[in-house]
C-alpha cells in the first residue's frame, strides 16, 4: 500500500503485523506510529497506535478502526469508530 506511514523499524513493522494479525485480517492500515504512552498491561513506556479502514467501508478514504499494540507484551487492542453516516 503506498500510503501506508510509520516510524517504526523494519523489524518492528514486522512484529506490528504479527502481533496484530488476528484483528486486522479485513482491514487496510494507513499509518502506525509509536507513542509515549504506557502500555495496560505491563507498563511499557511506548505503544504503536494505527489507523484502519475496513475493506467494507463505504468510503476508502476515511478511517474506520484504531490500533492499539505493545510490541514488548503482546497486548493489542482494536476500536471500532462511529462515524458520521453511522449516526
Amino acid at each position: 500500500m503506498e500510503s501506508f506511514r510509520h516510524n517504526l523499524t523494519p523489524v518492528e513493522v514486522k512484529l506490528f503485523l504479527r502481533t496484530a494479525g488476528p484483528l486486522i485480517e479485513n482491514l487496510a492500515i494507513r499509518f502506525v506510529h509509536k507513542v509515549s504512552h504506557p502500555c495496560p498491561e505491563c507498563r511499557h513506556t511506548e505503544l504503536c497506535y494505527g489507523a484502519a479502514i475496513s475493506y467494507f467501508a463505504s468510503s476508502p478514504d476515511k478511517t474506520t478502526h484504531e490500533i492499539t499494540v505493545c510490541l514488548h507484551c503482546g497486548y493489542k487492542d482494536l476500536a471500532t469508530l462511529t462515524t458520521c453516516e453511522r449516526l
